[in-house]
């Protein structure tokens, strides 16, 4: 029941993230925008303030994780029930604001509320589940964000487009209040620690792992070179969906001549490509670890390469009067697969390398990182757009996943070092505090 709740309060929460993007153009008409405004306002600026504070929150929301010694007074499920009502009720006021700052600031809450729950999220999997089904895990959560992130865009496209764009917020964000609550009077809170291989003889003695994080072990986080590698990555990584999620949408509609539903099913078509790639990479990724470590990010490497190719078609796909969605749509499945790979395994390989009390923290920078990408990187996008035209402010961004692909083939001599360390760590404590108790 715990994790059916957990799945089912990430997809929601996560639904809202594109619920903006299939109608910016009715949302700008509505506030008087010209198209450069509507670019810059509602793509570039609300995509900022959402990423940006909620980036923010993450660090803070990474360390409260990481502090044992708070959990029985603030547990990661309260933790996580607490950043979940807040993004859906900020959700529900994106529905109900009258002006353009109303929306902005609606906004920016909802992107705190997504960005407190991650490092949470991924710490608990962390001790949910064992090393040899984490990779599986994570493509599951993955799969109920995609999923959510999907139905949200399907939503404000469907619906919006019929019944006004503020009732797709409402849909989302009233069953989500009541399943954060549910989370919080059904969810199990799990032991810290409790499927490391290293641990084992500890926590078989009875005792238990209170390892807690602290300021003054921050260092620490960066002296591991998967780390490193892994927040290096995350940035120009998400630039690229920024354009996605983002622009293309209205791309396809307004210039290159597609109805705003269709082009809101290419939309999701490739969200739905990048949803089960992701799930299936993520499947893909732990057989290829559980195999040898080095392989997982090698997986990353090649296919987030490969992704570059059908994203440049699909930018540059001709316009014809007529034209069959059939051909963007294939080229947009292709990618969405191909990129989506990644995801997961790079969270895998975070899991696998710091100990429980630091894995809050760590992905928490890696979150700030991904905001930063996601939020700049539309905002910039953005603004090249304006200057540059948008078909050349998509081509620089896609160029973006081949910084990713370098980072990922280096972590493939780096990562399975890191692991292995990680676990001869948590032996000689395990040893240690046996030796003591006896």
């Amino acid at each position: 029941m715990t994790q059916v709740l957990f799945v089912l309060i990430v997809g929601l929460l996560f639904a809202d993230q594109n619920l903006l993007a299939p109608n910016m153009t009715a949302i700008g008409t509505e506030f008087g925008f010209s198209r450069a405004e509507i670019d810059q306002r509602l793509g570039a600026d609300v995509n900022l303030l959402f990423w940006m504070l909620g980036g923010v929150l993450t660090l803070f929301i990474g360390y409260l994780t990481d502090r044992a010694d708070l959990s029985a007074k603030l547990s990661r499920k309260w933790l996580l029930t607490f950043v979940a009502v807040i993004g859906q009720l900020a959700c529900l006021g994106s529905g109900l604001a009258k002006t353009y700052d109303q929306l902005l600031w609606a906004r920016a809450l909802t992107g705190i509320g997504i960005g407190g729950a991650f490092p949470l999220i991924y710490s608990l999997i962390g001790d949910y589940y064992p090393p040899q089904k984490r990779a599986s895990a994570t493509a599951t959560l993955g799969l109920a964000q995609g999923l959510g992130i999907g139905l949200g865009q399907l939503l404000a496209g469907m619906i919006g487009s019929t019944h006004g764009w503020r009732m797709p917020f409402y849909f989302v964000s009233l069953p989500g209040l009541v399943l954060s609550l549910l989370f919080l009077l059904l969810a199990r809170e799990p032991k810290r620690g409790q499927h490391e291989e290293g641990l084992a003889e500890l926590l078989a003695s009875g005792q238990a792992y209170e390892e807690r994080f602290q300021l003054r072990d921050l260092p620490k986080l960066f002296m591991v070179k998967t780390n490193l590698l892994v927040l290096l990555q995350a940035m120009p990584g998400t630039v690229p969906w920024g354009v996605f999620f983002v622009y293309l949408n209205d791309y396809y509609a307004h210039d290159k001549g597609f109805s705003v539903p269709d082009a809101t099913l290419l939309v999701m078509a490739v969200g739905v490509a990048a949803i089960f790639g992701g799930f299936l990479g993520g499947l893909a990724g732990q057989r290829a670890l559980n195999q040898k470590s080095r392989n997982l990010p090698l997986l990353c490497a090649i296919t987030t390469t490969l992704a570059v190719i059908p994203m440049a078609v699909l930018i540059e796909y001709p316009v014809r009067p007529g034209q069959s969605l059939v051909g963007p749509m294939l080229v947009g499945l292709l990618t969405g697969a191909l990129a989506a790979v990644t995801g997961p395994n790079v969270n895998t390989m975070l899991i696998a390398v710091n100990p429980p009390e630091r894995r809050g923290s760590a992905f928490g920078f890696f979150n700030l990182c991904n905001d930063l990408g996601r939020g700049l990187g539309a905002w910039i996008v953005g603004g090249m757009a304006a200057r540059l035209g948008r078909v050349n402010a998509f081509h620089i961004a896609n160029l973006m996943w081949l910084l990713c692909a370098v980072v990922l083939f280096v972590l493939v001599f780096l990562f399975p070092k890191d692991e292995r360390a990680l676990q001869e760590r948590l032996r000689a404590l395990s040893d240690s505090k046996l030796r003591g108790g006896g």
